[in-house]
């Protein structure tokens, strides 16, 4: 760098995403509207919807404090009139949910075995 200029080494690299380094920029997964009023980097929810009347509407997004050292989680939410429900899971935990939803979805679609659902 040359002498006198007062930034951070990485803010005079153009990265891939085609910004500049800034420890206040958005991650790359954010929707980018409204963070500061937010508090928090978010992605567009992603609405869980089966193409069927349902009791509930569900949606999941990632969320993230604007901390630096803040780390992403996984948001569920889920409507129903005018009452809603979040659960915030973190990264760790949402990946054993998959896991456990992908078994439940699996023993769902058993058969008989002898008797015995499996």
């Amino acid at each position: 760098m040359a002498p006198g200029v007062d930034r951070l080494c990485g803010y005079v690299h153009v990265f891939p995403t085609g910004t500049l380094a800034d420890r206040t920029a958005c991650p790359r997964w954010c929707d980018r509207d409204d963070c500061q009023r937010r508090g928090q980097h978010r992605s567009r929810a992603r609405h869980v919807d089966t193409n069927r009347p349902e009791a509930f509407i569900g949606g999941v997004a990632l969320v993230q404090a604007l901390h630096p050292a803040a780390e992403p989680m996984v948001n569920l939410t889920s409507v129903e009139g005018s009452a809603a429900a979040s659960l915030v899971l973190s990264i760790g935990q949402a990946r054993v949910l998959r896991y456990r939803l992908a078994h439940l979805l699996g023993m769902a679609k058993a058969g008989p075995n002898g008797g015995c659902w499996v």
